[in-house]
């Protein structure tokens, strides 16, 4: 998996909705780390928010990767 220009984030903490928790047919996902929904498309974001952002996703992806 890897970001895009279209890749949702969390405003507050930038985590990819793709680690998002949560969410059925009653309730929308939320931040693992602040529990926010407000999101902002990677492609919005500053460049030193971008790479603190691919950062993140990395670190994380590779976390999940070991789980299985």
């Amino acid at each position: 998996m890897k970001l895009d220009k279209n890749s949702m984030l969390c405003v507050k903490d930038l985590t990819h909705d793709h680690f998002w928790k949560g969410g059925n047919s009653w309730g929308i996902d939320s931040c693992p780390e602040c529990g926010g929904m407000e999101t902002i498309l990677y492609k919005n974001l500053s460049r030193f928010q971008q790479i603190v952002a691919e950062i993140k996703f990395n670190k994380m992806w590779k976390n999940e990767i070991k789980k299985i």
